[in-house]
């Protein structure tokens, strides 16, 4: 039996249970939307005779060399594509002259032991954000107990920004019902290349409060959305998880939950068909402590604990922002006709490189419009 994860993982949640940190404004939805001017340019399409045929599909293509960096200049001839392992032609392809816009959504983990990691997320945003173009549209979706939108599609990426510094950390994880929340919400985005970036820190095992998802239905709608996914883990790796402290009266369960799990989440991420990031994040004693307000056995504490938040390296931040903007550029498209519909062939395609052995090639359906009968 899992006799010491369940007792650390009941220890969490009531330490957790009601935590709040008044120096937090409460998250309200905005009085108006935000601001959204859409890019009304969009790329160059295939031919007629290409886009009408049902078994056509299309794939964001991106090179990306051992430096982390996108590879540019290739040509048709440069890319191998296989069906179940069968060399097929490419029959349509075009290289990226700048990239289409993208519909992100930023999803953040509020719940208690997010409370001292919430300075990094929001700097890792902040890195983020200045490095997309101003045609991006990006929501904000904070997950917890309360699930709210924080901020619905908009392409001011500074209000996004201002309103992230609003989000409070307090209670249980439902993680995969803020996952599929997320991905139902990127439905509506305005572009046909889609994101989602996750910040999260897994200390009970993914999820201990979901009530409408499980794991399998996330996979499954994540894979079938055909965005792409991020899954960033925030913390310290080596930090106690479950720390215990004994108060004067009662058993506390009060140390601040500095830990991570990224082995989970790095699961997490490929099944998703996701990339991970490990945000590996120290207390900043220097900067202004986190109170929170804890429980213990015997009620809620009188007085509120004061933490000192987590602080990561800036050149850590920097790189992780480079590297999601970076895969977020669609460099190249490429069109097949395959075998069958899209959806009976799906997971059969491969597009790599010929010749380039050193560079990682990342593939992504794109959602198609409508296709519209010749008469």
């Amino acid at each position: 039996m899992r006799i010491v994860p369940l007792i650390g993982d009941v220890l969490l949640a009531i330490a957790l249970t009601g935590c709040a940190t008044p120096r937090m404004a409460p998250v309200q939805m905005p009085a108006r939307p935000g601001q959204l001017k859409l890019c009304a340019g969009a790329p160059a399409a295939p031919s007629g005779n290409l886009a009408s045929n049902p078994n056509y599909v299309e794939f964001a293509v991106d090179v990306i060399d051992s430096t982390g960096a996108p590879t540019t200049g290739l040509a048709q001839s440069d890319f191998v594509a296989t069906e179940n392992d069968r060399p097929i032609p490419i029959a349509y392809f075009r290289a990226e002259q700048g990239r289409p816009p993208v519909s992100i959504g930023i999803l953040v983990d509020k719940s208690g032991s997010m409370v001292t990691k919430l300075p990094v997320v929001s700097s890792s945003v902040d890195a983020l954000l200045s490095k997309l173009d101003p045609c991006d549209e990006v929501f904000l979706f904070a997950f917890g107990m309360d699930p709210i939108l924080v901020e619905d599609f908009t392409t001011d990426h500074t209000l996004i920004s201002q309103r992230m510094s609003l989000v409070g950390a307090s209670g249980q994880t439902p993680f995969y019902d803020g996952v599929q929340q997320g991905v139902a919400r990127l439905d509506a985005g305005h572009y046909p290349d889609r994101a989602i970036i996750i910040f999260t820190d897994d200390l009970s095992s993914l999820d201990n409060a979901s009530k409408r998802a499980i794991r399998g239905d996330v996979v499954s709608s994540a894979l079938n959305s055909q965005n792409r996914f991020f899954v960033v883990g925030v913390g310290k790796r080596d930090a106690t998880a479950y720390p215990i402290s004994i108060g004067a009266y009662s058993l506390t369960f009060g140390s601040a939950p500095n830990g991570v799990g990224a082995e989970d989440l790095e699961k997490f991420a490929t099944d998703l068909g996701g990339e991970f990031f490990l945000i590996t994040a120290e207390p900043d004693e220097n900067a202004p402590k986190v109170s929170t307000r804890e429980r213990n056995v015997s009620g809620y504490s009188p007085f509120p604990h004061q933490y000192a938040p987590l602080a990561a390296d800036p050149g850590q931040v920097q790189q992780f922002a480079a590297s999601v903007a970076s895969q977020i550029d669609r460099h190249y498209t490429i069109g097949l006709i395959t075998s069958g519909p899209p959806a009976s062939t799906a997971g059969q395609i491969s597009i790599k490189l010929a010749n380039h052995p050193s560079a990682r090639t990342t593939v992504h359906p794109i959602k198609l419009p409508p296709s519209t009968p010749s008469h």
